[in-house]
């Protein structure tokens, strides 16, 4: 009876040399077996991956059945059948076969192949039905390998079964040697680690540690330490990004408003010059008119409700000149820009005011650097991006912003999945105040054509196949001062 309480009180040392012991029995055991599962298992891999190549031969099969179908003429090319042919005279050759029709059946199956005239579907159907057949009798046949693999690995499981319960046994004694010096503190440590990944950096009191456990927790309570100081610097450096982010995002919204809101007034603007210069040119006639009915009527009464007719007409061509010399604006210099930088900027900036299902992509030519107006592209740019944007709504959509050089012209491109233009608008073309979207001021496109005529250039509307938006500018492409 002192036997067991000796072997829970004393070393831990016989303990550990027996269950070494038998660990090394249970290894070589397990050695043994597996040198024996090794050999016992090359066939049954070599002819898994036989089954595997008839599956796959099968399923080519089929594909090609199913090509067939879909094929627009009814024809399919029996040289797309050479790599599956190949596969057939490989598999016919191999001697992995465990069923003795299996050559025959993918005998038969090649033979039909080759027969196909790339019409007819029968050859196809007749070599699948070949294979399934050769495949399920070789599923049976590995079945069989299966369950014989099995029953010699059972032994020898029931042989490790019994060694590893006397080293069961062995363990629970020195499990409980080992509990009271090793593990309680140990999982005191685990407990902490777990709190410290929730960020909570408590230091565990070194005075109720085991003493050969000691110099472990006291360097625990150390990185515990230098961790919660890193953790302090890191979140507040995360709030002060958080603050500039927020702070420069609101500027760029601001400013792009500003600028949206003075390229519509400079759009109203334009029409109010329009509309200016075509009464400018009838008020010169029916001035002149006027002048030559002064001279034509008789009396004192009439010719003075000539010259107030006269002076009144000479005041609105004068409010009109002055409101065309109001109009005129003076154009922005040009400058060098890279066009690739510009796009992925726009875009960064556009992507906080679109919802976050539209996603925006761009594909733009690398050094690609040319003279224009940097506000007024900027602004153009970005009109046609929240255009885009706005179309999709809240739904699920892609922006694609391209720009690339065409000769002495840059073709710049906005793309995007919505509904696209309507045939009204493609037939009348652009005009001022008349919008396809809800809630549009029919100003933006507006701006952006009178941008692109001011360089010369050109803007395009049109419809992509594969459904919504396209809008192409045109503009010259300068690479210094003429």
């Amino acid at each position: 009876m002192r036997g067991l309480p000796s072997l829970l009180t004393g070393s831990v040392w016989p303990l550990s040399a027996t269950a070494l012991l038998l660990l090394i029995a249970s290894f070589g055991l397990l050695t043994y077996g597996a040198s024996r599962n090794i050999e016992r298992i090359q066939p049954l891999k070599g002819h898994l991956t036989y089954v595997v190549a008839i599956e796959q031969a099968a399923g080519d099969v089929r594909t090609q059945r199913v090509n067939l179908l879909e094929a627009e003429d009814g024809y399919l090319d029996p040289g797309s059948f050479d790599a599956l042919l190949q596969q057939l005279h490989e598999l016919a050759a191999s001697d992995a076969y465990r069923m003795d029709t299996t050559p025959a059946s993918i005998e038969h199956a090649l033979k039909q192949l080759v027969q196909f005239d790339g019409y007819s579907p029968v050859p196809l159907d007749t070599a699948s039905s070949a294979l399934r057949g050769a495949l399920n009798q070789e599923l049976l046949a590995h079945e069989i390998l299966l369950s014989a693999f099995q029953s010699g690995a059972r032994r020898e499981l029931f042989i490790a079964f019994g060694l590893a319960i006397g080293l069961l046994l062995i363990s629970a004694l020195l499990w409980a040697r080992v509990r009271q010096r090793v593990l309680r503190p140990l999982h005191n440590l685990s407990s902490q680690m777990t709190l410290l990944a929730r960020h909570d950096f408590s230091e565990l009191p070194v005075e109720e540690t085991d003493p050969m456990l000691f110099p472990m927790i006291q360097k625990y309570n150390l990185m515990v330490q230098r961790l919660k100081k890193l953790e302090q610097a890191q979140k507040l450096r995360q709030d002060s990004l958080t603050r500039e982010v927020r702070s420069a995002t609101y500027m760029l919204l601001q400013q792009q408003r500003r600028l949206s809101q003075a390229e519509r007034l400079g759009a109203i603007g334009e029409v109010a010059a329009g509309v200016a210069h075509e009464l400018r040119n009838p008020l010169t006639s029916v001035q002149m008119a006027l002048e030559n009915l002064r001279q034509d009527v008789q009396g004192a009464d009439l010719v003075e409700r000539v010259e107030m007719i006269n002076d009144e007409v000479k005041r609105a061509t004068r409010q009109l000149n002055q409101l065309l010399d109001q109009a005129r604006q003076r154009p922005e210099v040009p400058v060098m820009l890279d066009v690739r930088e510009e796009c992925e900027s726009l875009i960064t900036l556009a992507a906080y005011q679109l919802h976050e299902n539209v996603s925006i992509d761009s594909e733009v030519t690398e050094k690609l650097r040319c003279l224009l107006p940097h506000s007024q592209l900027r602004q153009m740019l970005l009109n046609l991006l929240l255009n885009a944007g706005q179309t999709l709504g809240s739904n699920h959509g892609q922006i694609l912003l391209q720009a690339r050089r065409q000769e002495q012209m840059l073709e710049i491109t906005v793309k995007d999945s919505g509904p696209g233009f309507s045939q009204a608008m493609l037939e009348t073309g652009i005009q001022p105040f008349c919008s396809w979207r809800a809630g549009g001021t029919g100003l933006g496109l507006v701006m952006v054509r009178r941008f692109t005529a001011d360089l010369g250039g050109e803007l395009r509307l049109s419809n992509r196949n594969e459904g919504g938006a396209c809008v192409t500018l045109r503009l010259p492409y300068k690479e210094a001062d003429d």
